[in-house]
């Protein structure tokens, strides 16, 4: 296996809702300075979950017993809460969205987990185009994990 050198992030400082992507990337094997960064995050208690996410990473195992063993590690994670006014939220984003035409290429777990974010008054971090696109519509607070293009 090959390993490829990659850029560390900065530390967040702050505690920072991680969008799904960023939780695979960051156990990927072939970039181990991704986990070392991710593991002094979490540590620190920088790292969020919600129930979206949580939801998006049991999904992602082959079986029962991956799921619960998934499950079970996000378990001491701080969660921020889903709380039914996103769904407006994220519906008026979408509607914002489509004054540029971007209304279909934004997926609605991506509008759901911004609007959480906002609602939280918390940062998202992401490796998607999609939340920059939320953001030059909305005051959503966001960073890449590493630079776009990094893991093209």
């Amino acid at each position: 296996m090959q390993r490829t050198e990659i850029q560390e992030p900065l530390p967040l400082g702050r505690p920072a809702l991680f969008d799904t992507g960023v939780w695979s990337w960051v156990r990927d094997r072939r970039f181990p300075q991704l986990s070392v960064w991710f593991n002094a995050q979490a540590a620190a208690g920088h790292v969020l979950v919600c129930d979206l996410v949580v939801l998006e990473l049991i999904r992602a195992t082959s079986n029962e017993q991956g799921a619960r063993a998934v499950a079970a590690q996000l378990e001491p994670f701080a969660s921020i809460p889903m709380p039914h006014r996103i769904w407006p939220r994220a519906c008026e984003t979408q509607l914002l969205l489509a004054a540029g035409g971007d209304h279909r290429r934004v997926p609605p777990a991506d509008l759901l987990l911004a609007a959480a974010a906002e609602a939280a008054a918390v940062r998202i971090v992401h490796y998607d185009r999609d939340y920059e696109r939320i953001a030059q519509v909305t005051a959503l607070d966001q960073s890449w994990l590493v630079p776009d293009g990094t893991f093209a």
